[in-house]
C-alpha cells in the first residue's frame, strides 16, 4: 500500500487499513508504532538543547562584558566555551528537526511551527 503526499481523511484511512491483510496490518501497526516513539523521542531530546539557567545567566553576563568590551581573557575564555556548547546544541536539535521532517515528509519550517519551535536569542 503506498500512499504518498495525499491528505487521508481519519475515516478512510481507518476503511484502509481495516481492509489489510493481518500480516501487512501488523507490519503496519509495527512500523507506525516505531516512528512514533521515535518522533516523541526526538521531540522530548531537541527540549534537553538549552543552557541551564545558571549557564544562561552566566552566558549573557559574559557576552554583556564581551560587547562592552570589559571581559577579561579568562571570561572570554569561558564565553568561547559557552558559545561551542550552545553551536552545538543547534546541530544536535537541527539533526532532530531534520529526522522527523523526514519521518512525518515535511520540510523543516512546517515542524518548526507545528512543534513551536522558535530560535532562542540569547543575546
Amino acid at each position: 500500500m503506498a500512499v504518498h503526499n495525499l491528505e487521508v481523511s481519519t475515516e478512510k484511512l481507518l476503511g484502509i487499513v481495516l481492509q489489510m491483510p493481518q500480516k501487512e496490518f501488523d507490519h503496519f501497526l509495527k512500523d507506525a508504532q516505531r516512528l512514533k516513539t521515535r518522533e516523541v523521542e526526538l521531540i522530548r531530546k531537541i527540549k534537553t538543547f538549552d543552557f541551564t539557567p545558571e549557564k544562561e545567566k552566566l552566558y549573557r553576563k559574559l557576552l554583556k562584558k564581551f560587547r562592552a568590551e570589559n571581559i577579561s581573557p579568562e571570561e572570554h575564555k569561558i564565553l568561547n566555551q559557552l558559545n561551542e556548547e550552545l553551536e552545538g546544541y543547534g546541530v544536535e536539535r537541527l539533526r532532530c528537526l531534520i529526522e522527523i521532517s523526514k519521518i512525518r515528509k515535511q520540510s523543516l519550517d512546517e515542524i518548526m511551527l507545528e512543534l513551536n519551535i522558535k530560535p532562542k536569542n540569547y543575546g
